[in-house]
């Protein structure tokens, strides 16, 4: 039996296909799938800035577009385009879909570009809730966002916002409910607990519950210096502390880092401010055959090691064998974390 209004079969597909609404009532989650993806976006830009603006300068963002207040804007608009995709309807709905398109776009383009720098980058896309570096994955998710954002705008055209619809009863709110509860356990099950994090990030650092660094000691890793002799780092610290600080000429985020290499030494005379690069002795502009000699590590076991395969990073080596600091990762957290020591070793010096 055929439904009301087709009693011609041959018309069934032409014309009560088109008044399904499984089609439509689909394309709503769309938009509502975009809306919770900017919104957790711009939590978690809001809650590390400062990721964010390494991210740009990682990115190699055109400076039109990195600047402090397009960084600072960001979250904001993302919030603001969450909340147009499911209160706005009509012509202006539509504005915000392509809107939204345009800015995943432009987000795909760059993670895309960026595979192809010679250093790693790491990608804040969404602030601190899911750091890590650019790889194919974080491709092909933003090429699905892509896709999920066309949608959106196909879901626009319907004319209503998705609360109207809801609210009216158009779509059923348990599509949307099912969607969001499915989403929720992929995230559970997929996403590494916070303990497994920590415990990869920092194999070396570790803190007590009352914030107290735990010490590792030093490894007796071998590492080429600048003239070309080895030694381990063990044996580099038994006498003065090192502060190593890996960096890459190729890396944006570095570049102020490098730059103030000399006054760290300036200021921190007891200490020996070495930088880190995986290269060979003589084939970077950063290597350095006079003290403090610069370290080299192609092989990358240094930077596995510490976890400290990001540019720019730091750590302190102390003078007994243990690890006195760090290791840090960023071209903020570098900076916070030498003037950190400096008042430390103050603080010594005074008593």
């Amino acid at each position: 039996m055929w439904p009301t209004g087709c009693a011609e079969p041959r018309l069934w597909w032409a014309v009560c296909c088109l008044e399904c609404d499984v089609p439509t009532d689909a394309l709503v989650l769309a938009p509502v799938i975009l809306a919770c993806v900017l919104v957790l976006s711009a939590v978690g830009k809001l809650r590390s800035p400062s990721a964010s603006a390494e991210a740009f300068r990682d990115l190699r963002v055109p400076a039109p577009l990195s600047g402090r207040l397009v960084i600072e804007a960001l979250p904001y608009v993302e919030l603001v385009l969450a909340a147009g995709l499911v209160a706005v309807g009509g012509r202006v709905g539509s504005l915000v879909a392509v809107a939204a398109l345009l800015l995943f776009a432009a987000y795909l383009l760059l993670v895309t570009r960026a595979l192809g720098f010679a250093d790693d980058v790491h990608c804040a896309c969404f602030g601190a809730f899911a750091p890590g570096r650019i790889t194919a994955r974080t491709v092909l998710r933003n090429a699905w966002l892509v896709v999920v954002a066309v949608a959106a705008i196909a879901a626009s055209l319907n004319g209503d916002s998705v609360a109207t619809r809801l609210a009216d009863a158009q779509t059923p709110w348990w599509w949307l409910v099912g969607s969001l509860a499915a989403a929720a356990t992929v995230l559970l099950v997929v996403r590494p607990s916070g303990a497994e994090e920590t415990s990869a990030r920092q194999p070396y650092a570790s803190s007590t519950e009352e914030g107290e660094y735990v010490r590792a000691r030093t490894p007796a890793l071998p590492v080429v210096l600048g003239d070309g002799s080895t030694a381990t780092l063990r044996t580099l610290s038994a006498e003065r502390p090192q502060l190593l600080v890996h960096v890459s000429e190729t890396c944006g985020s570095c570049v102020d880092v490098i730059g103030a290499v000399p006054g760290w030494r300036e200021d921190l005379p007891v200490v020996d401010v070495r930088l880190v690069v995986q290269t060979t002795p003589g084939s970077s502009a950063l290597s350095s055959s006079t003290e403090p000699l610069s370290i080299h590590d192609p092989e990358g076991l240094l930077g596995e090691t510490f976890d400290m395969q990001a540019t720019p990073s730091a750590v302190l080596l102390g003078a007994d064998g243990m690890l006195a600091g760090g290791p840090v990762v960023g071209s903020y957290a570098v900076p916070d974390f030498v003037e950190q020591v400096k008042r430390e070793l103050a603080e010594l010096q005074s008593l």
